[in-house]
């Protein structure tokens, strides 16, 4: 009897382990055309960039050079580093003829325009997010999987040349995104006159193509230039802060070996101006804003935000003026001076009332 269960069971168990792999490889994520088939049409909308306002086939703007189209099922804080990622690789391929666009998928048009708005002017992306025109699927042709966070579409010649389909995304993507798009571009010669010989086999052949293609690596050289301004700002700093302490306990006498007659009379408070928003979505949003450990990106998130629910009516206007005025009258408190900016360019647009 215990020869039997014994010879029974091996084979039964080879088998369940045999179908468990065969179920994990199933369930790898696909999404996307295979490669070699034609990159079919996408039409699109952009609420920014070159094509504004304009209605057009993403797919076809690629030409035959390389280029990337990388669609968005989901539209959520984890994908914003391989938007961004992507953003920069275009740009700094673009010497190679590299182009991409980045597409929202969408089943209500009125309000995801509204939302890209919001997304583009907090991202300032180089190369703005369009929306697709063929709702939440996608185009037909492409055969998009809705489990994926990301579909990102590498194309050459006309073709697709690799399809992927990214779930769990963040930052670690970065060095794979990289990897795929110089296979599909080409790697950028380190040697400068290799450099330029390169450029000029690819640049546009039309006097339109190649302006356009002069605006966006202008574009790209100045933000690179208020990158490097703010870190050359923020190491000062730094190094201020690291020497200060130094200063003041090598430099300044004790003040409690002093008479009192002769003692510095102590920094009044600060005074509060303004006020906290009744709006319970406005409250949401000014804890979120004054948080120091926020970056420059988030800041803009949230004040994209703030001026969104502001802009329906006067009320709310007004509410989330107080409540800038309220931060900025407690900075010592509240917020990093990137969202003391932003609060500062609100006030100017909606000033206070005389008197208040």
């Amino acid at each position: 009897m215990y020869r039997i269960m014994k010879t029974k069971f091996f084979p039964s168990m080879t088998l369940v382990l045999g179908l468990a792999g065969q179920y994990g490889q199933a369930a790898e994520t696909v999404s996307g055309p295979s490669a070699g088939t034609p990159l079919a049409p996408v039409m699109s909308y952009a609420l920014h960039g070159p094509h504004k306002g304009q209605e057009f086939d993403a797919a076809k703007s690629l030409g035959q050079g390389p280029g990337a189209l990388l669609f968005i099922h989901e539209l959520s804080r984890n994908i914003i580093p391989v938007l961004r990622g992507l953003d920069d690789l275009t740009s700094e391929y673009s010497v190679l003829g590299f182009h991409s666009h980045t597409l929202l998928l969408h089943d209500d048009r009125t309000s995801a325009e509204n939302r890209l708005k919001a997304v583009n002017g907090s991202l300032k992306l180089a190369h703005p997010i369009i929306l697709s025109l063929d709702g939440l699927e996608g185009p037909g042709d492409y055969a998009l999987n809705r489990r994926a966070a990301l579909t990102l579409v590498l194309a050459k010649g006309g073709q697709v040349t690799r399809s992927i389909a990214l779930t769990d995304t963040g930052q670690h993507n970065l060095p794979e995104l990289r990897e795929w798009v110089e296979a599909v571009a080409g790697k950028i010669p380190g040697d400068p006159d290799e450099l330029r010989k390169m450029i000029a086999v690819n640049l546009p052949k039309s006097r339109d193509a190649v302006r356009e293609l002069a605006v966006e690596q202008g574009v790209q050289l100045q933000r690179l230039r208020a990158r490097l301004a703010r870190l050359e700002s923020g190491q000062m700093n730094m190094r201020m802060q690291q020497r200060r302490p130094q200063r003041m306990k090598r430099d300044a006498p004790d003040p409690a070996r002093r008479p009192a007659a002769d003692r510095a009379p102590a920094k009044p408070a600060a005074k509060r101006e303004g006020a906290p928003p009744d709006d319970a979505e406005l409250q949401s949003n000014l804890r979120a804003f004054i948080r120091k450990t926020n970056s420059e990106e988030r800041n803009d998130e949230v004040f994209a935000e703030i001026t969104d629910r502001a802009a329906e009516s006067a009320e709310l206007t007004r509410q989330a003026r107080e409540m800038f005025r309220l931060v900025l009258s407690l900075k010592d408190r509240y917020g990093t001076p990137h969202a003391h900016a932003l609060a500062e360019g609100f006030l100017e647009k909606h000033p206070p009332k005389r008197g208040r």
